[in-house]
């Protein structure tokens, strides 16, 4: 009898205990694959400037992160870098003209409706500074659709020089 009770205690912890699933082991199959390839070519996707909120002067920072590394890397890997960082905004390479990169975003909601005028700023510092980052690069031409927070167009450096 004692038996029994226990078996009719132990199942159902069984049972719900294999319904949970271990988020740590669930990854997008395109995500891990690319990482993968990425890494046999000596490649990272840290994107190598980083806006912050400095909390003393309440102002926004761009600072370069150290984790970045460029070596090996094209354009269109910085774009993978960015898209992984900002999954909600998917930012395509389209090409390069002379010291001007073109870049757009299909789906811009989230960037011009959701993430509000900061981040929107932040979100195009970061795509600036990590697109000029390489040797050729001083201008960035953002496509997208005009919303509440955020415009498209021709972006530099000194477009957020009021960021440090």
């Amino acid at each position: 009898m004692k038996k029994e009770r226990y078996l009719v205690l132990l199942i159902p912890i069984f049972i719900i205990g294999s319904c949970v699933t271990d988020s740590t082991k669930v990854t997008d199959k395109n995500t891990s694959t690319k990482s993968a390839a990425l890494k046999d070519l000596g490649k990272t996707l840290i994107v190598p400037w980083s806006v912050e909120l400095n909390d003393s002067t309440q102002l926004m920072e761009i600072k370069k992160n150290p984790e970045a590394d460029m070596f090996n890397l094209e354009p269109v890997d910085m774009v993978d870098a960015i898209n992984f960082k900002y999954p909600q905004i998917k930012l395509e390479w389209l090409k390069q003209e002379g010291k001007r990169a073109f870049v757009k975003i299909e789906d811009a909601a989230y960037l011009t409706r959701e993430s509000g005028t900061e981040g929107a700023m932040a979100y195009l510092a970061e795509v600036t500074f990590s697109l000029t980052e390489f040797k050729g690069i001083e201008e960035v031409d953002i496509a997208f659709q005009e919303g509440d927070h955020a415009r498209p167009g021709l972006y530099t450096r000194e477009n957020f020089k009021n960021f440090n």
